[in-house]
């Protein structure tokens, strides 16, 4: 019986249909437990959120309403403050003694990964899975390519053999949605049916009710 558990981080800033998409497939791609959503508070990367933490955890909690299978975390939002990544691993792998966590990143993070704090113990608590990110390569520092080396796994396999220590880059269906984009075109005011492909239905409803991101 599987172990892992994944937790899916990030500013889901609007959480969209690629998120979604990615989530599932990441259950069935390495046979995990479940999967659990983990919004951030603030990036300490970023200088503010566009969207403030209660619309976010309204829009998760919206978005996630018809997929019972994907769980939501709201440690990091709960805590306030710039949210570190090591931080809430230590107190997973804590809360969470007999599984094997896994924490799970986009491409574009992962590049500034020695940025982050305490970054050389992040695979102390847990494995690392990378998702490739519309418009992005694999572009490392010299001393996050070697400490990489060591850690990267092409066998889902070990996610399941050893507890945590191990970088694992995913091959997903690409579903081409940033919300970076998303926040642009809601900047100007585009009509819903624009959008319905990109956004669940009932979060693009609360955008635009509440008028967020300019929509």
């Amino acid at each position: 019986m599987s172990k892992l558990k994944l937790f899916f981080g990030g500013s889901f800033d609007p959480i969209h249909n690629g998120h979604i998409l990615s989530a599932r497939q990441l259950v069935e791609a390495t046979q995990a437990i479940d999967i659990t959503l983990l919004p951030n508070a603030l990036s300490p990367l970023k200088q503010q959120q566009h969207c403030s933490s209660e619309h976010r955890r309204q829009l998760l909690e919206l978005a996630l309403a018809d997929y019972p299978e994907l769980r939501l975390d709201l440690r990091e939002v709960e805590r306030g403050g710039r949210s570190y990544t090591c931080e809430t691993l230590q107190e997973l792998a804590a809360q969470y003694p007999q599984q094997h966590i896994g924490f799970v990143m986009g491409l574009d993070s992962f590049n500034q990964l020695d940025c982050w704090r305490d970054w050389q113990k992040l695979c102390e608590h847990a494995h690392l899975l990378v998702i490739a990110r519309p418009g992005y390569q694999l572009a490392l520092s010299a001393k996050l390519e070697a400490w990489l080396a060591d850690k990267q796994s092409t066998n889902v396999e070990e996610l399941h053999r050893f507890s945590r220590g191990k970088v694992y880059f995913c091959q997903l269906q690409p579903l081409p949605i940033s919300s970076t984009e998303l926040r642009k075109q809601l900047a100007t005011h585009p009509q819903p049916a624009e959008l319905s492909r990109q956004l669940p239905s009932a979060a693009l409803e609360y955008i635009i009710e509440h008028k967020l991101y300019g929509a």
